[in-house]
């Protein structure tokens, strides 16, 4: 039996990157549609501060030998503008998963999905994430997970939630 790699997923907007100055850009959009504001929140994204606490847990679970994955509900063809950002920072990951053009899904559902399928290549022993809906996604599929705020991981997601 092969030993899969150990991995950890970290969420870009809100958990990696602080995006609260510009979040109002896209809040309240439905998934089956791109915000109207969508390309103007990814443009003025990269002038968004990292959480310096996250990219600490980040280069603390580099660090020890796991694989970094970034699983972000942004449409592929944003995948420039998150490259951009890390190398900004110079926060390397190893993988990106971004949901395709043509996914129109709740969030969670797309994010839970796509981390499904990192989970047939790496082990995932922990995910940190923003959002509610989506740790809880994560918690299903046996992840623990972090739940950031922008700033210092605050709690954990009850497993039965």
């Amino acid at each position: 039996m092969q030993l899969l790699p150990e991995a950890v997923i970290f969420d870009f907007g809100g958990t990696l990157v602080d995006t609260s100055t510009i979040d109002h850009l896209v809040a309240g959009h439905h998934p089956a549609c791109d915000a109207p504001e969508a390309d103007r929140f990814h443009v003025e994204s990269l002038l968004c501060p990292p959480v310096r606490q996250v990219v600490r847990l980040l280069e603390l679970e580099r660090s020890i030998g796991r694989r970094i994955i970034i699983v972000a509900a942004s449409r592929d063809h944003y995948r420039p503008h998150l490259q951009s950002w890390l190398d900004l920072h110079s926060i390397a990951a190893d993988e990106i998963h971004l949901r395709q053009v043509s996914d129109h899904r709740p969030d969670a559902l797309t994010k839970r999905e796509l981390v499904a399928g990192v989970q047939e290549r790496h082990h995932v022993i922990h995910a940190y994430e923003s959002r509610p809906d989506v740790a809880r996604a994560y918690e299903r599929l046996g992840i623990p997970v972090t739940l950031t705020g922008g700033a210092l991981p605050s709690h954990r997601v009850a497993a039965a939630a």
